[in-house]
C-alpha cells in the first residue's frame, strides 16, 4: 500500500514537474516573439528614414548618414536588457534574431558604420558615401528578414501585446528627413526605460504590460551586460586587456598578429591560447589561428557563427594543457624505449633520477589540471573529460612504463580525437617525434619538457585575469557539446574566400592603401587544408551546415567579404 501511495505521488511530481517545463517555455517563447516584434517594428519604423536617405542619396552628407546610424543605436541598451530577461540556465543557443542585432548596434568599435564594397565586388575609395549607404541597407534588409522570418514561423501562435510591441512613430509631421530621426528615436528609448516624463500617456498604456514588467527588472540588472558583444567576443581577452581604438588603423588593430617568441618560446605564454593554430593553411603554408577568427568575428553579426567561436574559444583554453599531457606521455614512452636498449645499462643511475623527476612532474600536471578545470571550466563535459584525464595520469605516476601502455594510448587517443574534433593542431614539438639514441638526448629533452611544465603554471596565472571574462560569457548559454567542429566550421564556409580573408594581413589595405601588399584575389588563390577539403565536400558542408531552408534565403553578410568598418 505505501508503495503504492509512493508510486502515485511521484507520478503527481513527474506531471507538475513536465508541466512547469513546459510552462516556463511557453513563457520564454511568448517573451522573445514580443521582443522580436517589437525589435522588428523599430527596424521598420527607422527604414522610413533611411529610405529617404536613398532617396536623395546624390545630395546627402556623409554626416547625415552617421546621424542615422547613431540614431538606431539607441535601442543597444535595450536589446541587451531584453536577452538578459531571456537568460536561462537550460540556453543552448542564443535567440538568434535578437542577438544578430545586439551584435550589429553594440559592435566592439561602438560604430555602426559599414562600408560596401562595390558593384565590381571590391572595396574602393572612389565614392564613400554611397559604400556607406549601402553597408546600411545591406545590414538592415538582412536583419529585418532574419527578424521577419523568425516572428512569422515561431511566433504564429502566439498571444502578442499589441501595447508593447507597436513601436508608435512620434513623428507627428510625418517628414522623415534624417535630421529628425534622433529626437524621435530617444523618445522610443525613454518611452520603454520610464526616463522621460513627458510620456505619462505611453507609461499608461504600458502599466499593465507583463512583457514591459519583465524587460524593466532586465534593465536594472547589471548582469545584463554579460550579453555586450565584448564579452561574448572574450575581447578584453584577445586584446590583452589593452584599449584601442578599433578605427585607428594606425595603430594597427585590424592587423593579422602573430605571436612574440624569442629563441623559440613564446614570449607571453597567454599566445599558446590566443595563437592556437588551426587545422586550416594559409596561401602562405602558416596556419590560420584563434586571433584570425577573432578578427573576423569582430564585426560579424551571425548568432550561429558566434556561437561556433566560442565554443572554439572554450577548446583552446584546454589545448595548451592537453599539449603538456602529450608531451608528458610521449616522454614517458621515449623512456621507456631507452630503458629496452642497449644504452639503457650505462646510464641507469642518472636515468633513474630523471624517473623520480617525472613522477614528481605528473603529480605537478595533474594540480594543474585540476586547478583549471575548476578556475576557467563550468560546462559539465569537458569539466568531465578533464577529470578523466587526471585519473588516467593518476593510474601511470610511478609506475612501470610498460605496464601502463594501454592507458598512455588512450590518452594520447582521446587528446587527438579531442583536437580533431575541434579543428586545433595537435603538434606540440620535437618530443611527439624525436628518437632517442643517448641519454644526452633524453637531458635535453626533460629540460625542454620541465620548462613547459613550468610555463602551464604561468599560463594559468595569466589566464587568471581574464576569469571574469571567461565565466561570464559561459554564464549566457550552456554549452552541451563537447566536439564543437560542426558548428564551428560554418565560420569557415565557403572555405576559399574565408580562408583568403581570415589570412589577409589587413583587408583594409584594399580600400585605404595603407601598405604596398597586393590584395587576395578570392577566385584564384591557392588554398591549402590540412583535411584537403576538395570543391564537391566544400559543396556538401555547406549544404548540411544550413539548418532550414530559409537561410539559403536569408543569409547573413559577412565582414570582410560583404563589408568592412567604415574608417
Amino acid at each position: 500500500m505505501n508503495f503504492l501511495i509512493k508510486m502515485i505521488e511521484y507520478k503527481i511530481f513527474y506531471i507538475f514537474v513536465l508541466w512547469f517545463n513546459v510552462s516556463i517555455a511557453l513563457e520564454y517563447i511568448e517573451l522573445n516573439c514580443n521582443f522580436s516584434r517589437y525589435i522588428l517594428n523599430y527596424f521598420k519604423h527607422n527604414e522610413k528614414y533611411l529610405l529617404k536617405l536613398e532617396e536623395e542619396k546624390s545630395n546627402i552628407l556623409i554626416g547625415d548618414l552617421q546621424i542615422y546610424g547613431r540614431a538606431i543605436q539607441s535601442h543597444g541598451e535595450i536589446v541587451i536588457a531584453m536577452l538578459e530577461a531571456l537568460r536561462s540556465e537550460d540556453w543552448r543557443d542564443y535567440p538568434s534574431s535578437l542577438m544578430n542585432v545586439n551584435l550589429y548596434l553594440n559592435n566592439v568599435s561602438g560604430s555602426v558604420e559599414m562600408s560596401f564594397k562595390n558593384k565590381n565586388g571590391k572595396f574602393d575609395d572612389s565614392n564613400r558615401i554611397l559604400n556607406l549607404l549601402e553597408g546600411f541597407l545591406m545590414i538592415h534588409k538582412a536583419i529585418v528578414k532574419r527578424l521577419e522570418y523568425f516572428v512569422l514561423s515561431t511566433c504564429f501562435d502566439i498571444s502578442f501585446e499589441e501595447v508593447f510591441t507597436n513601436c508608435p512613430d512620434f513623428n507627428k509631421e510625418k517628414d522623415y528627413r534624417i535630421k529628425f530621426l534622433p529626437d524621435i528615436v530617444e523618445k522610443l528609448k525613454n518611452r520603454l526605460s520610464i526616463n522621460d516624463l513627458q510620456l505619462n500617456d505611453e507609461r499608461l498604456k504600458l502599466k499593465h504590460s507583463e512583457v514591459f514588467r519583465i524587460l524593466k527588472l532586465a534593465i536594472k540588472s547589471d548582469s545584463r551586460w554579460d550579453f555586450h558583444p565584448k564579452k561574448l567576443l572574450y575581447y578584453d581577452l584577445m586584446m590583452g586587456l589593452q584599449k584601442f581604438d578599433e578605427r585607428n588603423l594606425i595603430s594597427g588593430v585590424q592587423y593579422r598578429k602573430i605571436p612574440e617568441v624569442k629563441d623559440c618560446w613564446a614570449v607571453n605564454v597567454i599566445d599558446y591560447f590566443k595563437f592556437s593554430p588551426l587545422t586550416y593553411k594559409c596561401p602562405d603554408d602558416s596556419y590560420v589561428t584563434l586571433f584570425d577568427v577573432f578578427r573576423y568575428m569582430k564585426y560579424n553579426f551571425n548568432t550561429k557563427q558566434l556561437q561556433g567561436y566560442q565554443e572554439l574559444v572554450l577548446a583552446s583554453t584546454i589545448r595548451p594543457i592537453l599539449l603538456v599531457v602529450r608531451m608528458y606521455i610521449s616522454f614517458l614512452k621515449r623512456i621507456n624505449d631507452f630503458c629496452n636498449s642497449k644504452w639503457y645499462n650505462k646510464n641507469k643511475n642518472n636515468l633513474d633520477q630523471i624517473r623520480i623527476s617525472l613522477t614528481e612532474i605528473g603529480t605537478a600536471i595533474i594540480k594543474q589540471i585540476e586547478y583549471f578545470n575548476k578556475q576557467f571550466i563550468i560546462q559539465k563535459l569537458p569539466k568531465t573529460f578533464l577529470n578523466n584525464i587526471c585519473n588516467d595520469i593518476r593510474n601511470i605516476v610511478g609506475k612501470d612504463i610498460s605496464q601502463s601502455y594501454r592507458t598512455l594510448d588512450c590518452i594520447m587517443l582521446s587528446t587527438k580525437t579531442f583536437f580533431s574534433n575541434n579543428i586545433l593542431n595537435s603538434y606540440c614539438g620535437i618530443i611527439m617525434n624525436y628518437r632517442i639514441t643517448h641519454f644526452n638526448n633524453i637531458v635535453q629533452l626533460y629540460n625542454i619538457f620541465s620548462r613547459r611544465v613550468s610555463e602551464m603554471s604561468t599560463y594559468l596565472i595569466e589566464l587568471d585575469k581574464y576569469k571574469e571574462s571567461l565565466n561570464s560569457m559561459n554564464k549566457t548559454r550552456n554549452i552541451f557539446s563537447f566536439y564543437f567542429r560542426k558548428s564551428s566550421d560554418d565560420i569557415f564556409n565557403p572555405y576559399s574566400i574565408m580562408m583568403n580573408r581570415l589570412c589577409s594581413p589587413d583587408i583594409y589595405n584594399e580600400i585605404y592603401n595603407m601598405e604596398t601588399t597586393e590584395s587576395f584575389n578570392d577566385e584564384t588563390s591557392r588554398i591549402n587544408t590540412v583535411n584537403q577539403y576538395t570543391v564537391d565536400n566544400e559543396k556538401q558542408t555547406d549544404i548540411q551546415n544550413i539548418e532550414d531552408l530559409s537561410e539559403l534565403n536569408i543569409s547573413m553578410p559577412k565582414y570582410m567579404v560583404d563589408y568592412i568598418l567604415f574608417i
